[in-house]
């Protein structure tokens, strides 16, 4: 009598091929992550640095970042005393911008070694053009 159906192998095989198309799912959503967080990144800083006008001035000429609230709703924290946002996630600063007084620009920095994933760090390096997974870019805004 001949078997029809599923042998062992062919079940094993399934298996290991289902396994490996998960992880590859799995790899494309943590660049996908690193690319949108990259990405409102550098789009936040810019449009962070358009906030800052002679508006934000106070008596003393002081320059400060006021309350976004579209930055807060996308993980960006305001510092105490308005001069720093950062982007943290899992207790890790992401990425950070800080108002440089003596140039007059907002400068922000995205660490890609910050990212859980070894994947992640390094399409974040890709992405910023870097040098590997601990790459960190530093950048300038004037305002």
């Amino acid at each position: 009598m001949q078997r029809y159906g599923y042998t062992r192998a062919g079940m094993a095989i399934s298996l290991a091929a289902a396994v490996g198309l998960g992880y590859i799912a799995y790899l494309q959503y943590s660049l996908a992550q690193a690319d949108a967080v990259i990405a409102t990144t550098i789009a936040e800083a810019h449009k962070a640095a358009k906030t800052v006008s002679k508006q934000s001035m106070d008596k003393n000429g002081s320059v400060e970042f006021s309350k976004n609230d579209e930055l807060e709703k996308k993980g960006w924290t305001l510092s105490e005393n308005k001069q720093s946002y950062e982007l943290k996630t899992d207790g890790k600063v992401h990425a950070s911008m800080l108002l440089d007084h003596v140039s007059g620009k907002v400068v922000y920095k995205i660490d890609c070694g910050s990212f859980k994933e070894e994947a992640a760090q390094q399409e974040c390096s890709d992405v910023l053009d870097g040098t590997g997974k601990n790459y960190v870019n530093t950048d300038e805004v004037p305002w």
